[in-house]
């Protein structure tokens, strides 16, 4: 087939399959005429892109496998065997950082999520989608031009760095959108103490995701050789998948969230990551080819928060795919850990031109199901004036007027009027605070304004 494009012909060896016609019709989309320069500029495919196919092979040392923790129902734990997770070479487990709520003196609930894809692009079509991906937000990126600001005055000029470091960045991350996932794996999941291993298994849904919710006793999960304490008396351990069959394990940290006490529920994208959602070329720009950085002043203000005991929970309209870049980028930022609730997205075509977009749905069902879990915790909400955050909230904070304490926008430019001064800002959103108190919730745009805030709010909910 002969598909003709405005930079001259693309030969592909059969018909192409609609995730490609996707991925360039989104080049053509987004940079348009423009692109042709930009697609001479980027790398061709290797020579060779076949991947080997891994063979199926699942190795089970004693026992079975027990029924898969998915649902509302809890599991308990299904006894103390060995059992590899159906992971092979060239896959990955990504393991998403999770929370324990007390049932109980003895009990824990558990609720935790990961998913199971490539560790890197294998298919030949997946690789000409996402070079063809590459080059259409290389084109728009390009179309941004130097010396772009955000509309409050902050120079946003390329950083001092060679097309190809940021050619290199480009590719990582489009890679993450693309990268199979994959259907019923089985993922057994173990606490290790020294009693043994407790385990219990999972299967991957058909994004390649799987949930978990399962009863956990107390010792294990307060094991002395795992779990440190947090201030406020939170503990954070840990959580692994049972060895794959050639020896690799997954981790990540769990936290065990006592009934009373402070949360934060945190927005992420200019929030406390600069991401300039209100500009299409300039997000796509802060996504796939600068090092990611954080909102001045935010780390401290989240440090100086967790030494009172808050607990945090990173919600967010960024997609699940980067989770493991944010996280990284907040524990090198210095903020505190915490649990991500993210969105699902799939990539098709223009939908990742709304990577970061605020959803009215999602976000209140997330935030609901963490006021749910606990009750007589207190919460915090901070987002940003950017999206729908200052809607949400606010019909959040009127719903659940004895949980919530205080809610915090950082003031940043719209779409609609770009950047504003604090005090029209909040003007501009009062209607939607109707009902409230002016005193529980403030618009900021210095961090170091609202530092000390966290010794004001009460340590339980009314």
């Amino acid at each position: 087939v002969k598909m003709r494009m405005s930079c001259g012909p693309l030969l592909i060896g059969r018909a192409p399959s609609a995730r490609l016609r996707a991925a360039l019709a989104l080049a053509l989309a987004v940079a348009g005429p423009l692109g042709c320069e930009a697609w001479s500029r980027l790398p061709r495919p290797a020579a060779s892109l076949h991947a080997a196919r891994l063979p199926r092979r699942v190795a089970c040392d004693v026992g079975r496998c027990d029924a898969q923790g998915r649902g509302d129902t809890p599991e308990r734990f299904n006894g103390t065997w060995a059992c590899n997770a159906e992971v092979e070479d060239g896959m990955t487990v990504r393991l998403f950082p999770g929370y324990a709520q007390q049932l109980d003196d003895s009990e824990w609930l558990l609720s935790l999520r990961g998913w199971v894809c490539d560790s890197q692009i294998r298919s030949p079509r997946r690789r000409l989608a996402s070079i063809a991906l590459q080059r259409g937000v290389w084109s728009a990126v390009e179309d941004a031009g130097e010396g772009d600001d955000d509309g409050a005055g902050v120079d946003l000029s390329h950083p001092a760095r060679s097309d190809m470091q940021r050619l290199a960045l480009l590719r990582r991350r489009v890679s993450l959108f693309l990268t199979k996932s994959h259907e019923s794996i089985q993922v057994p999941l173990a606490l290790t103490t020294a009693e043994g291993r407790q385990l219990w298994t999972t299967k991957t849904n058909s994004a390649g995701h799987f949930t978990v919710r399962a009863t956990v006793p107390q010792q294990p999960l307060l094991n002395k050789e795992k779990a440190r304490q947090l201030p406020g008396g939170t503990w954070i351990t840990s959580v692994a998948t049972t060895p794959t069959v050639n020896g690799r394990v997954f981790e990540t940290a769990v936290l065990l969230i006592p009934p009373t006490g402070i949360s934060v529920i945190s927005d992420i994208d200019d929030t406390i990551k600069r991401t300039h959602v209100h500009n299409t070329r300039l997000m796509l720009r802060s996504t796939f080819l600068e090092e990611w950085a954080p909102v001045s002043g935010m780390p401290d203000v989240y440090r100086n928060w967790a030494s009172h005991g808050a607990v945090f929970h990173y919600v967010s309209s960024s997609p699940w795919q980067l989770q493991p870049q944010l996280e990284a980028l907040l524990a090198k930022a210095g903020f505190p850990p915490g649990t991500f609730h993210l969105k699902d997205l799939h990539y098709k075509g223009r939908r990742l031109l709304n990577l970061f977009r605020s959803s009215t749905a999602l976000k209140p069902k997330q935030i609901e199901t963490l006021l749910k879990s606990f009750p007589q915790r207190t919460f915090v909400l901070v987002g940003d004036s950017g999206e729908k955050d200052p809607q949400i909230y606010a019909q959040i904070a009127k719903q659940h007027r004895s949980q919530i304490a205080h809610v915090y926008i950082r003031n940043v430019p719209t779409k609609k009027t770009g950047f504003t001064p604090v005090d029209e800002t909040r003007a501009s959103l009062a209607r939607h605070f109707r009902g409230l108190p002016d005193e529980m919730w403030t618009v900021f745009d210095r961090a170091s304004t609202i530092t000390d805030d966290a010794a004001k709010w009460p340590r339980s909910s009314k």
